[in-house]
């Protein structure tokens, strides 16, 4: 009898016949370029000839477009890739259908209309990507935590692109008398620009302190990395969420209109603003989303290059005791 073989747990090897996602930089550089030109091509096409069925085309690819290459960039980035095409595929869409409308089910019937509204938001929402990323981490053989930074970021990514969807249909819905294209385009050219600070970087720092408390294949673990990383996203997705009741507070402040100090903030426009009401709002309003964004890449970058110092630890610690 031939006696079975254990392979250590810790390390199990990779399936052979898994084939692991590499992506070239050029894909999503070349990829952006193209699909910007054709989502311009076709909105111009859509408001010359007035015809209904390009605007999916429209709003499907002005949805997907940043998204997309930024999930294509995370999959180019130089490391140790153990994700399969099945798991980023399955992260992308689950999160963009099963968490998108579980949690909008959720903040439909459970949150309050005021106070707590945008603290119960962020809570939701990153639970609800925590649940996908969760699923689809199970199927990951290998984890290493600058995987889970990557697959976080797709997770993110597909949130994303479904919800921004889903707020271009609303304002083709809300301008149909008007001029719903041109309304289109500045929902998805706006949240185009502020996706990559918001779901994509929160997710992906989640990701990266999942698998670091799995490393190697080894079952997940509530740390404390894990516990602060997830404290500290659900509250700056929180102060991004109630920014916007930030910024009418400061411009009521600044035209002698009153101060609320309010946390969580919750306010909206009483009647029209005036033309310098609307300017200082968005001028406090996009330095808020600036600040919270740049928190954000400063915190995605700094825990890349640490979770790179500590891959190549165990590499550099095994080439120092080979005999000379």
């Amino acid at each position: 009898m031939t006696s079975a073989v254990h392979e250590p747990e810790t390390y199990p090897v990779p399936d052979a016949q898994e084939h692991f996602v590499t992506i070239p930089t050029r894909v999503w550089k070349v990829g952006f370029v193209l699909g910007a030109l054709v989502w311009i091509f076709s909105a111009v096409i859509t408001e010359m000839t007035d015809d209904d069925i390009l605007v999916p085309t429209v709003i499907i690819l002005g949805s997907f477009l940043v998204p997309g290459t930024l999930s294509a960039f995370a999959l180019s980035r130089r490391r140790e890739g153990y994700l399969t095409a099945e798991e980023v595929v399955l992260g992308f869409f689950a999160a963009g259908t099963l968490a998108v409308a579980s949690t909008a089910v959720l903040e439909t019937y459970l949150l309050p209309q005021a106070k707590g509204t945008f603290i119960a938001v962020g809570i939701i929402e990153e639970l609800g990507k925590v649940i996908v990323l969760l699923l689809v981490a199970h199927r990951v053989h290998h984890r290493e935590p600058r995987d889970g930074m990557v697959l976080g970021a797709i997770v993110g990514a597909g949130f994303a692109s479904f919800e921004s969807a889903g707020y271009a249909l609303k304002a083709m819905l809300d301008n149909l008398d008007t001029r719903p294209v041109v309304n289109i385009l500045e929902s998805e050219a706006f949240r185009a620009v502020l996706s990559p600070f918001g779901h994509i970087t929160w997710t992906a720092l989640l990701g990266g302190a999942l698998f670091a408390s799995a490393q190697h294949g080894a079952l997940f673990h509530v740390t404390r990395r894990l516990v602060l990383t997830a404290l500290g996203v659900m509250t700056l997705h929180a102060l991004w969420d109630q920014s916007y009741g930030w910024a009418i507070m400061l411009t009521r402040g600044v035209l002698h209109q009153g101060w609320e100090l309010l946390w969580p903030n919750a306010q909206h426009w009483q009647g029209v603003p005036t033309s310098e009401a609307l300017t200082y709002f968005n001028v406090f309003y996009t330095a808020l989303l600036a600040l919270w964004g740049l928190v954000g890449v400063a915190w995605i970058i700094r825990s890349w290059r640490m979770y790179a110092r500590r891959e190549a630890a165990p590499a550099a610690s095994a080439h120092a005791m080979r005999p000379a």
